[in-house]
């Protein structure tokens, strides 16, 4: 059942969640001496050990790239790589953290070249000489066998990036020798090469897995359980994974390739944020991720710890079940938008990180929004708008969660509430604790409103344009419909970038303000608190620093 938020009793007293963190630091800090062999201090500095300390907010319980279990299996997938391509960010002003990299921008990981047929719907990938873990050559057929796997087991976001985000052929992946093979289209796009940065395409050594197939288990899923199988930077022994709880990889002998000095990576699963924080505060871990801005705040005065904020497409926004007999219409949508103070939510509730939604699109894209397609604060034009939509007081109800968009969603659902209420709409605050119980509501379209987050898999305009706001994507749960921003989104998806794509985007955006699918709220940065010894990281477009990279000093 789901249970207000707002109505219950906060429960603990300040006290009883102090002493229940404090028990969770002790936890976490054992963990931290036995990953590291027996001394508390291994996550500290670069050190002689080279050993990295990551403090999740919790690890999966399996590594198997089918089987995600959101922000850990994706923070463990990425460092692990094996993919054929990567960001090419090394370019870019700050590695990639002060701008984004654009579709085009990639470069090879195990690929070494590509090229594209004249109509664009073939492209031949040769692979590099790379050598598993377990001492096997990478060939076209461990490729083949990885996709496969993937669309026979019917892989969510692996099977929605080929064939809704990109056009990949039905079977996509076609051996022509050893070192060769071809990536098949259906239809070429501006995307086709950028979705295989996903962590969920790393490619898996086809001969060690498929050594332990059985009838029962055609893909092996109980061996990758706690096997990574990879030909990337990292390996382990079954040993090194306890589900659920930490995660050791040390460096894999056969890798090749550039890496940088860490040669032990140590992932501890510390769900309690105020415990993470302090692990980075301390020197315990050299690197927390989800934490509170508020701790962020604090660690920045803190000696020894770099507070970077750096260069993201993902956004909040507020959403509007378009099949509501209300809220369905554009003139209530867009009165509910010009209620927003957005400056205002981000001054109360970010402590100085992150900013107010400008446009349609995020700003991170560094595509300038026109007059028509930029947000504006205007309480008196809403009402005349909800007015002419012939509708009085509506009441709503606003489905939050503390796990998506995170700990702030209740905070920013109080301000909404009290924004709205100057047009005339009464909002009644819903909250449910966990992730899984918030999409489910969002992808069952069983909501009023909800307050979610748009955390780009490819940052990309087309992929905000398409995903959630296009009528043709499956994830458009909320029933808004735009043939002009359908349109706008296809044109977009088959160009490269340039100032023509720019301008069908910057005319996507506004639409996206002036008809409202999503209402944005919140244009969020990348902020990482890490312990300094440490230099090289690469900044990519989704977040991840990859820590195979580092160098000391």
């Amino acid at each position: 059942m789901i249970k207000p938020w707002l109505d219950r009793s906060v429960g603990a007293t300040r006290g009883a969640r102090r002493g229940r963190a404090a028990g969770a630091l002790a936890v976490a800090v054992a963990l931290v001496a036995t990953a590291c062999g027996g001394t508390s201090g291994g996550g500290g500095s670069a050190g002689a050990s080279a050993t990295f300390t990551y403090a999740l907010t919790g690890l999966p319980t399996s590594l198997d790239p089918a089987d995600y279990q959101g922000d850990p299996s994706r923070n463990i997938g990425f460092e692990l790589a094996s993919s054929l391509f990567r960001w090419d960010t090394e370019k870019l002003p700050n590695q990639g953290c002060d701008e984004l990299a654009n579709v085009d921008q990639l470069t090879g990981q195990l690929a070494e070249s590509y090229e594209r047929s004249t109509d664009g719907k073939v492209v031949t990938v040769k692979l590099r000489d790379a050598t598993s873990a377990a001492g096997n050559k990478l060939t076209s057929a461990d490729v083949k066998w990885t996709f496969d796997r993937l669309i026979a087991l019917e892989v969510g976001t692996p099977n929605t990036l080929m064939q809704d985000v990109a056009d990949y052929a039905a079977d996509p992946i076609k051996v022509v020798d050893d070192k060769t093979f071809e990536i098949q289209l259906d239809a070429a796009g501006a995307m086709d090469l950028a979705i295989l940065t996903w962590a969920q395409f790393r490619i898996l050594d086809s001969t060690d897995v498929k050594a332990h197939v059985t009838d029962a288990d055609p893909w092996a899923k109980e061996y990758l359980v706690n096997h990574s199988a990879s030909f990337g930077p990292w390996t382990q022994e079954p040993g090194d994974f306890v589900s659920g709880d930490r995660l050791t990889l040390t460096a894999n002998k056969n890798y090749k390739a550039e890496r940088g000095d860490v040669t032990k990576l140590v992932f501890l699963s510390v769900p309690d944020a105020s415990s993470r924080a302090q692990l980075v505060s301390t020197g315990n871990a050299n690197y927390g991720t989800g934490l509170q801005y508020e701790q962020y705040a604090q660690l920045k005065d803190t000696p020894g710890v770099d507070v970077q904020t750096c260069a993201s497409a993902d956004r909040i926004p507020l959403v509007l079940n378009a099949k509501d007999p209300n809220l369905g219409k554009p003139e209530v949508r867009r009165a509910i938008s010009l209620a927003v103070d957005r400056k205002s939510i981000v001054d109360a509730v970010y402590r100085g990180f992150n900013k107010p939604a400008t446009g349609g699109l995020s700003h991170a894209y560094g595509i300038e929004n026109t007059e028509k397609g930029t947000y504006s604060h205007d309480v008196a034009e809403a009402k005349k708008l909800m007015s002419e939509a012939g509708v009085g007081n509506i009441p709503i109800t606003l489905h939050i969660s503390p796990s998506r968009p995170g700990p702030e969603a209740e905070q920013i659902a109080i301000l909404l509430q009290s924004q709205l209420k100057e047009i005339g709409i009464d909002v009644k605050i819903q909250t449910v604790a966990s992730a899984t119980e918030i999409n489910t509501i969002f992808h069952d379209g069983t909501f009023q409103a909800l307050l979610y987050l748009e955390p780009p898999a490819v940052a990309d305009p087309y992929y905000s344009v398409f995903l959630y706001n296009s009528s043709f994507s499956k994830l458009n749960t909320y029933g808004y419909a735009n043939p002009e921003l359908d349109d706008l989104a296809k044109q977009i998806g088959v160009m490269s970038p340039g100032e023509d794509r720019d301008q069908l985007a910057a005319e996507a955006g506004e639409q996206i303000v002036q008809n409202p699918p999503f209402i944005y709220l919140v244009d969020r940065d990348f902020v990482h608190a890490v312990r300094e010894g440490f230099t090289n990281y690469q900044h990519a477009p989704n977040g991840e620093m990859f820590v195979y990279t580092l160098k000391q000093g």
